[in-house]
């Protein structure tokens, strides 16, 4: 038998050792090579895609400009706030920060979870842990934003007050700035809105003026530290951002509290769709106040702003309109106030349509036409004057008093007037236009016409905001680009006989239930009938009521248009003159009484009708001058303190009120200017609900002034 033949071991053994050790060779090869292309080849390429991704240039947002009422008070300004975070990073790497951590953690977790609300003192320690494992350099805490006292709050808890710098606790403070309006919901739509600086829905002064507030962005590099926060990177020197303009409206927040007030009460009554309400300063222009409320179920009120239908809402304007018509037939023949007028059984025919005026009035005068609101006598009129041949001059007439062009107001967008080119007219256009029918007006529209009555015929362009400054300079005067007509928009004769007829449609016309002020009002009701959604035509009983003029009679000082659309009520109880002309007259007499420059100057004593009264009022000390020198009152000392005034039995009694420092100070009786004044100077937040002047304060007077405390205040 063969010898078997053994194997050899140390052979095999050696071949198998190369085997492997070419395998891990070629591994080792690849990987090299790899990272080889990683580093070297695609290198580049990833950096870059990584600083592009967590470093990246970026825009800096300037200071945005405030915005400010005539007087110098706050409608809108920038206000800093804060989202928490922070570097749990900080808190590793060493025994001492480990045992610092430890120590605190439990108390800052307790202590955010108290403040917040929102998650279990254990779920933000497992939050703070988790993140701390990671090594991750920073942590977003809450998305909730802080106002600098809660900022204040923050930094006392434990962990963040013990360390003796941020750059020991972790904590950081992103800095965000937002909008805030002092005054609330006062004149919202007008100013404006924005949810933060970034938002796209901006409305009012913040829109129509966005390029001149937002000033000029800044540029630099930042670190993405996750994906709402980013930092600037270190090192790096950024361009500075220029700041926005600060603007300076026209609105005064008095007259706009007063004209809120009055809207409401308005439209608690009749229930309209919606209320514009506009005073306008004769002389200047400027808008002094600038309301729009609309009927929303889910405000406390019942009503809302939302919508500038004073802009933007366009109707058939109805028998404010009578008044250009008249102005443009005077101008052409130059009729006596004392023209006879025959309205006949109160309709007027022309091929298939029918005009008709509320109640059949016979021969008139054209001073009646107007005082009584005759449609029938403004056509006849109109057909007189014009004929059927002369549609071009009626219309040059128009364009002459800006009836048909836009505006071109500060506040975009705004709509321009609808009326049609004389070439595009039908047979009716001419007459039923001259009475407001057929044709579309904004409310502004139509008190720029009016308010040019008041201001001895000259027009002049509505304006809203005068100038925008930077500190003490002033970058743009607004008021020198504003249109203003060189000559008025009619003879003198003709200015003076629609100025009758304005005083005598209050004083024995359409709207003598306003009747009786000392001042005197002259103005023009307007009741048109307006189309239906899915009906053809106008519908009687559905109105878009209007009332248009100014006051006091005798050197006008304001001009104001009041609209309220489709009021609820019975078919005759709600044309203008039980709608807007009394809304007019409440507006008028507050405005009035609070005008001391408006009334005649009382020499040492007072009338009997205020010594028999009981009269008393709280009072901000800028006014005490103002009132003590129009009133020759008993006056405190000038001293900065506020006073309480009281008047019983022909006796004045004048006390000075002590504001006790750190307490809550007394507010009733003080308008919400006033209120916001002295609560928010104790550093103490507001909440104002309703009208006119503070009847009761949710924090007690004299208790301690809690910083950022918030106080609810009930006005009426």
């Amino acid at each position: 038998m063969a010898k078997e033949k053994r194997p050899n071991i140390r052979g095999l053994i050696t071949r198998r050792f190369y085997t492997f050790f070419i395998i891990i060779l070629a591994v080792f090869l690849y990987l090299l090579f790899s990272l080889y292309k990683v580093v070297v080849l695609k290198g580049p390429k990833f950096r870059s895609e990584a600083m592009a991704t967590y470093v990246k240039k970026r825009k800096i947002e300037a200071t945005r400009g405030n915005i400010y009422s005539d007087d110098g008070s706050l409608l809108s300004t920038t206000l800093p706030k804060y989202r928490l975070g922070m570097d749990p990073s900080v808190l590793t790497g060493n025994a001492k920060a480990d045992e610092f951590y430890k120590q605190h953690i439990d108390g800052l977790a307790a202590a955010l979870a108290n403040f917040f609300k929102d998650r279990t003192a254990d779920e933000y320690k497992e939050k703070i842990a988790a993140a701390r494992r990671s090594g991750r350099t920073y942590l977003l805490l809450n998305n909730r934003l802080l106002d600098f006292q809660e900022k204040k709050k923050v930094l006392s808890f434990p962990l963040f007050k013990e360390a003796k710098n941020s750059n020991k606790s972790g904590v950081v403070f992103d800095k965000i700035n937002v909008r805030y309006a002092p005054f609330g919901q006062m004149a919202y739509r007008t100013v404006g809105y924005l949810k933060d600086l970034r938002d796209k829905g901006r409305v009012g002064i913040e829109n129509s003026f966005d390029k001149e507030l937002r000033g000029e962005f800044g540029e630099g590099m930042y670190e993405k530290m996750d994906n709402n926060t980013w930092r600037p990177e270190p090192g790096d020197e950024p361009k500075l951002p220029v700041a926005g303009v600060d603007l300076h409206s026209t609105l005064d927040i008095n007259i706009q509290e007063i004209v809120e007030s009055a809207l409401l009460n308005g439209m608690k009554k009749f229930k309209g769709n919606y209320a514009v309400a506009i005073v306008m300063e004769v002389s200047t222009g400027k808008i002094k106040a600038l309301s729009n409320i609309a009927a929303n179920p889910l405000s406390p009120t019942g009503y809302s702003e939302t919508y500038n239908y004073a802009l933007l809402e366009a109707r058939d304007p109805g028998s404010v309109f009578k008044l250009p018509s008249i102005m443009a037939v005077l101008e052409e023949k130059n009729y006596p106030l004392t023209k006879m007028v025959n309205t006949g059984d109160g309709k007027f025919r022309l091929y298939n349509g029918v005009m008709s005026d509320s109640h059949p009035l016979g021969t008139i005068s054209l001073e009646q036409v107007i005082e009584s609101s005759s449609n029938v006598g403004t056509m006849k009129l109109v057909q007189e004057a014009f004929g059927t041949t002369n549609n071009e001059k009626f219309y040059n007439y128009l364009k002459k008093y800006h009836l048909i062009e836009s505006l071109d107001f500060q506040l975009k967008p705004s709509r321009k007037p609808v009326f049609p080119v004389p070439s595009k007219w039908d047979g009716l256009q001419l007459l039923w236009s001259s009475v407001g029918y057929s044709t579309q007006y904004t409310p502004l529209q139509i008190l720029a016409f009016y308010n040019a009555i008041a201001n001895n015929g000259y027009w002049i362009q509505p304006i809203i905001v005068s100038k925008a400054t930077r500190g003490d300079e002033v970058v743009t005067d607004y008021m020198a680009t504003q249109m203003r007509d060189s000559k008025p928009l009619c003879s003198p004769e003709t200015l003076k006989k629609l100025q009758i007829m304005l005083e005598g449609v209050v004083t024995k016309g359409t709207a003598n239930n306003i009747k009786g002020s000392v001042y005197g009002i002259a103005g023009k009701t307007g009741t048109a009938q307006r189309t239906v959604t899915g009906a053809k035509g106008y519908r009687k009983g559905n109105y878009y009521t209007t009332f248009a003029g100014y006051f006091p009679v005798k050197n006008p000082k304001y001009s104001i248009i009041i609209a309220v659309d489709e009021p609820k009520g019975n078919s005759e109880g709600t044309y203008a003159r039980q709608v807007t002309a009394p809304v007019f007259k409440e507006i008028a007499d507050r405005i009035y009484l609070r005008d001391m420059k408006l009334q005649q100057t009382l020499r040492g004593y007072l009338p009997d009708s205020l010594n028999k009264n009981k009269l008393s009022s709280t009072l901000h000390p800028a006014d005490q001058n103002i009132l003590f020198s129009h009133l020759g009152l008993p006056k405190v000392e000038e001293n900065g303190q506020w006073l309480n005034f009281n008047l019983e039995k022909k006796t004045v009694r004048n006390q000075a009120i002590t504001m006790t420092p750190k307490t809550v100070p007394n507010v009733v009786g003080m308008n919400l200017r006033d209120a916001l004044f002295a609560l928010e100077n104790k550093g103490l937040k507001v909440r104002a609900n309703g009208f006119g002047t503070v009847t009761n304060q949710s924090i007690p007077a004299g208790t301690a002034a809690a910083k950022n405390s918030l106080v609810f205040i009930q006005l009426h």
